[in-house]
């Protein structure tokens, strides 16, 4: 083997254990890749009825990805593998290429809740893997390929990856639809990680806010006032990452909160924000969300009085 095509080669496996391990995080999150998706079925000018259904269709890219990661890493069928797996990357980074050009910020989703990219940073990462998977096609094309029983390990291994896509994700597709942030919305249930309250019992005002978000930092002094205003009831800030996060110490150590705040899973922040991004803010009244407030409209404490008397 010239030295060409063992590089081919060893793109080859990179490329497929990368596909791979995408479409296996995928496969286990399934309802956070659908909320990942929505934004895009959005960009892409899909009608507001449609998104669930672009939602659930999206759920075919994991398995595809599983089965092209295992052919890769055994060399089966390239001639066939590699084309597609190019084309598959390809609409990838023109996806994550044109959100990057809308100047969306949300996660691509393409390795789940794995690593949080943005559109920016998966598109460079695409065209890198996209440039490793051209070369591994052109430098491998005169290599025999494996024998066609390893097929058998790929098919059993989309069958598995199909399986345990449908056993995440079916039990949990009819609490799919509306349940973004709304007028409506019972959050009662919402599981709060690090807090000792119950928003299914009470009035709250609850932000949904990222404390590495520009916006969010600079609502804090706002919502300290709101905090120490008699009349307004209690302020809840949520976000997802880990309680004892470095990004979330800092935020409190610089900015000083005067509220509380929490966190709930990746998949709850995500269906919650992924029509208007962050921060957002819900009137909850016995978990029932009565009014919601995005970044750009945010209502004045007399507002917020007359919701609570209300």
């Amino acid at each position: 083997m010239s030295a060409v095509a063992c590089a081919g080669r060893w793109a080859q496996i990179i490329m497929g254990a990368v596909m791979l391990v995408a479409g296996a995080a995928k496969v286990w999150e399934p309802v956070l890749f659908y909320w990942e998706a929505m934004p895009f079925a959005q960009m892409l000018g899909f009608e507001p009825a449609t998104w669930s259904q672009a939602g659930r269709l999206a759920q075919l890219i994991s398995p595809l990805e599983c089965a092209l990661g295992l052919a890769l890493l055994l060399n089966w069928r390239p001639r066939i593998v590699f084309p597609v797996a190019a084309v598959l990357m390809a609409c990838f980074t023109a996806l994550t290429a044109y959100a990057w050009n809308l100047g969306i910020t949300a996660n691509c989703g393409c390795f789940g809740a794995l690593v949080d990219r943005s559109p920016a940073e998966a598109t460079v990462e695409d065209l890198v893997m996209l440039g490793l998977l051209v070369f591994g096609w052109w430098s491998t094309r005169g290599m025999e390929p494996s024998a066609t029983p390893r097929g058998r390990w790929v098919a059993v291994g989309t069958v598995v990856a199909v399986a345990v896509l449908l056993v995440r994700f079916l039990p949990e597709s009819n609490r799919l639809d509306g349940s973004d942030l709304q007028v409506g919305v019972d959050l009662g249930g919402l599981s709060l990680n690090d807090l000792d309250l119950d928003l299914g019992e009470g009035d709250y005002l609850v932000e949904l806010f990222s404390p590495k978000c520009g916006r969010c930092r600079r609502a804090v002094p706002k919502l300290n006032k709101w905090a120490e205003t008699p009349g307004l009831p209690p302020l809840v800030a949520l976000h997802h990452l880990e309680p004892e996060s470095p990004v979330v110490a800092e935020f409190k150590q610089t900015l000083g909160p005067q509220y509380r705040i929490g966190s709930i899973s990746f998949i709850d922040f995500r269906r919650l924000t992924w029509q208007a991004g962050y921060p957002r803010l819900a009137f909850v009244r016995d978990g029932e969300v009565k009014a919601v407030w995005e970044h750009f409209e945010m209502p004045t404490p007399e507002q917020l009085k007359n919701l609570v008397t209300w």
